[in-house]
């Protein structure tokens, strides 16, 4: 059922504003099909307002879509297309295609493109994300377990894409981050680069295996950043120079070529963060890019922990919608959607002047107190760590306007304004 319209010149409603960039990509699915009782259409549609909705009831749900005007769908129903492997094959078509049109929708967002070291590369942050065990989940040694999942963010538009769902079987009660890489395909972990183009993943400690970093180098063009841990045994083998006259290269103290007793080597980079005093090391394969843009690479690795806080407590999916495994990975296919579009309408509304002006002017102020407090100290200012880029994640004023709006159904042209006194008058 379609959503109301209205105002004179049948204005296009929020929710479609939102859904109208997915239309053209199922229609170009290979894995699209014709369903009399809930087309493809429907279907996606129906899994990104679950992703936004704050009910945590599949019933519950069920009823909102009815309240709403969407009809009724009967619950055997909906769980039933959960199962559904073809209709998951269509939804990870759909994203994949989503993802490979923000580069050109959000070309201003980029906070890497200064620096023509990154350029031939594609950058993502990579983590596992937990939801609580589902209503139907079988329990394992008299217990249910949470589902794992694994996701990637790209730092340069800040896509959101599931790369697996952990493995459990054999009475595993989790997966770790490593054994889940290797199981997914190259051409997957290359996620649709072009052939010639690098990708770079920016893991925490659980993405270290030195042996295998050397093979997806070597098999697919695939680099590792990540920490050292504590009770890593590394020989020093050479000390790599550092152009401190780069101002990228601020806080870095060495630069190291190391290895351990498998042989591989890799670069070992220690840094002094300005502001806090705080001492990291950095382990990569790379070794032509400036050691001050590999810590900054890290520390942007934090969006996608402010991405599963979007996701947790903000979007309200902290559970999984059913068991299969299946079901689950549909769920998180939604919540990249979902998550991937509120990235697109919210570049549509700062093209309208729309902008969380006041959240702005804090983050700006933050980091002019940062800036500050480190020349005071008489440290130099690594110039790539107090950039304003963009927002790490959606406000939750921008969320709860969203839900509103889709839920009563109003007219974009009517709905605009709302968000723009909220962006000026409310609190977060």
């Amino acid at each position: 059922m379609k959503l109301k319209t209205t105002g004179q010149h049948q204005d296009i409603s929020v929710f479609k504003k939102l859904t109208r960039a997915l239309h053209p990509l199922i229609k170009q699915s290979a894995y699209i099909r014709k369903c009399n009782k809930l087309s493809d259409v429907d279907w996606i549609e129906t899994g990104i307002l679950r992703s936004i909705f704050q009910e945590p009831s599949g019933r519950g749900f069920l009823q909102s879509l009815l309240d709403m005007g969407r009809g009724l769908l009967k619950p055997s129903h909906f769980f039933e297309s959960l199962k559904s492997k073809r209709r998951l094959r269509l939804c990870q078509d759909v994203n994949s295609l989503l993802l490979q049109q923000l580069p050109e929708s959000l070309n201003n967002t980029d906070p890497l493109k200064d620096y023509p070291e990154l350029d031939g590369y594609d950058i993502y942050a990579g983590d596992g994300h937990y939801h609580s065990a589902s209503v139907h989940d079988i329990k394992t040694n008299g217990k249910k377990y949470p589902t794992l999942h694994f996701y990637s963010l790209d730092l340069r538009t800040h896509g959101l894409n599931h790369m697996t769902v952990a493995d459990t079987k054999d009475n595993r009660k989790t997966e770790h981050d490593m054994r889940a890489l290797k199981r997914i395909p190259l051409t997957d972990l290359r996620q649709n680069a072009p052939k010639g183009r690098k990708v770079i993943y920016v893991w925490d400690r659980a993405g270290i295996d030195f042996q295998q970093w050397y093979k997806w180098k070597k098999g697919g063009g695939i680099y590792f950043i990540s920490r050292e841990k504590k009770n890593m045994r590394l020989t020093t083998i050479a000390d790599l120079k550092v152009d401190h006259s780069s101002s990228v290269n601020n806080g870095v103290d060495s630069h190291e070529l190391v290895g351990p007793a498998s042989g591989v080597a890799m670069s070992r980079i220690k840094y002094t963060c300005p502001l806090t005093g705080a001492t990291f090391t950095f382990l990569t394969n790379l070794t032509n890019i400036p050691p001050g843009l590999i810590a900054y690479l890290y520390k942007l690795r934090w969006d996608i922990e402010k991405v599963f806080d979007q996701v947790k407590n903000k979007m309200i999916e902290k559970k999984a919608w059913a068991a299969s495994d299946t079901a689950k990975t549909m769920q998180a296919e939604f919540v990249c959607l979902a998550h991937n579009l509120m990235l697109l309408l919210e570049g549509e509304l700062k093209e309208e002047g729309i902008e969380n002006v006041v959240e702005l002017k804090r983050q700006a102020q933050r980091f002019q107190e940062e800036i500050e407090t480190i020349q005071r100290d008489g440290k130099q200012i690594p110039v790539c760590l107090f950039k304003i880029t963009r927002f790490t994640q959606r406000s939750i004023r921008f969320i709860r306007w969203l839900r509103n709006s889709i839920f009563t159904m109003a007219s974009w042209r009517a709905a605009v304004p709302s968000l723009r006194l909220a962006y000026a008058d409310f609190q977060q």
